[in-house]
């Protein structure tokens, strides 16, 4: 295993992590190598709570980068799943010095490269977790982007082809808009839609009917885009993908009229999406209420009662709005 050897030639001294000094950080990582499935997989629990501590990464976290790549890029190395996380987590944690920091960035920028076969990784997970690492800023943003535009459109799980879809957004490179237009036809998954007009929308491209289209379309009958799916693993790029979406359009007469077709739907996933939309835009732009008076109608008058929840947001953003407007 080619990860024994990184093994030997990292400097272990000085190699921090949440609990001590990182004495030993080698001996986890020695049984995470080694042919002993059970103490591996013990192995990576520790790690994990060692080198990614409630959000915070070490000393330790950075030396262990390029050994936890090697696992991962072994197909024979047990709970690669759990090792792609754990390479997430120390890749957007919160460094505890900038040197830290520099060095995390560094190794993550040396491993973009070689990571990038694992975009078609059989485990599922894998190939979530390293989209996610591929659409981070590394230097390598060509390469990187053209490896998740031969996979996104190709890719078998709605939620992973969303995260390389956005992740081409992220990038400004040659071509983006055209891809990412591109990328709207009705032909590709709504998983992909939805991801093209919110890159659209956060890239600042031109918003043209076709992305209304899409955004509408890929909402309303994307289930992975609505309920647990999207919650429990979300695209990694937003938290409120539509709503940031529908932000982007500055026209809130329109946005009003998608989120009313999505509140309006008997599906409840789409129905509860329009809903927390209206309620997300209405937030951040509280002027725009006016034009959600429908929104909230329907959301009063739906059927199912955690939908119509929503209305007593909705009436106590407006109420509020109404007071300021009041109160000048």
């Amino acid at each position: 295993m080619r990860a024994r050897i990184a093994l030997h030639d990292t400097d272990w001294t000085e190699a921090e992590h949440a609990y001590g000094d990182g004495a030993d950080t080698l001996k986890w990582l020695r049984d995470a190598c080694g042919e002993d499935s059970d103490r591996a997989e013990r192995a990576v629990a520790v790690l994990h709570n060692c080198l990614v501590h409630q959000g915070s990464v070490y000393a330790g976290s950075a030396r262990a980068y390029p050994v936890l790549v090697d696992l991962l890029l072994d197909p024979e190395a047990p709970h690669r799943a759990t090792l792609a996380d754990l390479l997430l987590g120390i890749t957007i944690g919160i460094a505890e010095t900038e040197a830290v920091h520099h060095e995390i960035r560094a190794a993550h920028a040396r491993a973009t490269p070689r990571l990038l076969p694992l975009l078609t990784d059989p485990v599922r997970t894998v190939r979530h977790r390293v989209a996610y690492l591929t659409g981070l800023r590394t230097g390598h943003e060509e390469l990187a982007v053209r490896a998740l535009r031969e996979r996104a459109l190709c890719e078998p799980d709605p939620l992973i082809a969303a995260v390389m879809t956005g992740g081409v957004a992220r990038h400004d490179v040659a071509d983006r808009a055209a891809w990412l237009f591109g990328a709207l036809a009705s032909r590709h998954t709504p998983a992909v839609r939805a991801a093209a007009a919110w890159g659209i929308a956060r890239a600042g491209l031109p918003w043209t009917t076709e992305v209304t289209t899409a955004v509408t379309e890929a909402w309303e009958h994307g289930d992975v885009l609505n309920g647990d799916v999207i919650e429990g693993e979300q695209w990694r790029w937003s938290d409120s993908p539509l709503a940031e979406t529908l932000t982007a359009m500055a026209d809130p007469v329109r946005a009003a009229e998608i989120c009313l077709r999505l509140t309006r739907s008997e599906d409840e996933d789409t129905a509860e999406c329009g809903a927390v939309a209206a309620v997300d835009l209405l937030e951040e732009h509280p002027y725009a209420y006016p034009a959600f008076t429908s929104v909230t109608a329907a959301v009063r008058a739906h059927g199912a009662i955690h939908i119509r929840s929503y209305a007593d947001d909705l009436d106590a953003l407006t109420s509020a709005d109404e007071g300021d407007h009041t109160a000048r």
